[in-house]
């Protein structure tokens, strides 16, 4: 069913599926994020979507949804050649305009995967935003969903572990007099340097030293300049081409503190950091 448009006791209903012979789901898979994706004649995709550092996703795209604003039932409905199978209600699911009218939780998705991986047809339920007499269904076909699934599952085991969004700019935090890197400390750079490997558009790092406002300013210029290439040499040392880093300090400078006027160790403790900026071309 492409889509349909029958009359019920209950008002029209237009229904929103793949036909048997066109439907089916693309995987796309890399270390950054992995894709299922189903076409929906008539509306757009089914998208479940699983970023590297972040949690799986699903959502509906399409350029003018049909479904009016407020809570679509969300249901799983047998496919016509197994109508022995119960429908299953599996709660409600919030609907927005706009082209990605519905999102759901990892939860929630891993949920719609389950039921699709068994050969049910998850199905929204929504009165139509042009006529409250008419029900919008928008199912989810199970046809071929089984390799793609595979596909999926493969492809998470190999995501990084972080994005690009969560590492952009990073903060590495000191206690006082600190001058080592730690095993978090060490464990947090990794990620940087994993992501940094395995993306060719990152260009360069700015790292920058800065300590809290206790103590001696010469001293505490000196001890920025240390953690910040204490940060600078790790990075060297697992694989960074140098001639990527711009590495500065700036010891207590007030000017570059988070918080200016430092009143608790609290203050201080997120002034003494060295701070890591991802270029990316």
């Amino acid at each position: 069913m492409t889509f349909v448009t029958s009359t019920a006791s209950a008002g029209t209903v237009s229904s929103y599926y793949a036909d048997i012979d066109v439907a089916g789901w693309q995987a796309d898979s890399s270390v950054f994020e992995c894709l299922l994706v189903q076409q929906i004649p008539g509306l757009g995709q089914a998208v479940f979507y699983h970023q590297a550092g972040d949690p799986l996703s699903f959502y509906l795209q399409t350029p003018n949804t049909p479904m009016q604003a407020g809570r679509a039932l969300l249901t799983s409905q047998p496919p016509v050649w197994r109508q022995e199978l119960e429908v299953r209600d599996l709660g409600y699911v919030d609907v927005a305009i706009s082209q990605q009218p519905v999102t759901l939780d990892a939860q929630r998705s891993r949920l719609l995967m389950a039921e699709l991986d068994r050969g049910m047809v998850p199905t929204l339920m929504r009165r139509a935003w042009f006529n409250d007499q008419e029900s919008i269904h928008v199912g989810l076909s199970p046809v071929h969903f089984s390799d793609a699934y595979a596909e999926y599952h493969q492809c998470i085991a190999g995501l990084l572990p972080v994005n690009f969004a969560q590492i952009e700019r990073s903060t590495v935090f000191w206690q006082p007099n600190q001058r080592e890197l730690t095993d978090d400390m060490k464990a947090q750079l990794d990620d940087i340097i994993t992501y940094t490997q395995a993306d060719p558009r990152v260009s360069g790092f700015e790292v920058n030293g800065f300590t809290d406002g206790a103590g001696n300013p010469r001293e505490n210029f000196e001890l920025s300049r240390i953690r910040a290439f204490a940060v600078h040499q790790y990075l060297v040392e697992n694989g960074i081409n140098e001639d990527m880093l711009n590495t500065r300090f700036f010891g207590s400078a007030p000017q570059f503190r988070i918080v200016e006027q430092e009143r608790s160790a609290a203050d201080r403790d997120r002034n003494r950091r060295v701070t890591i900026r991802l270029l990316r071309d």
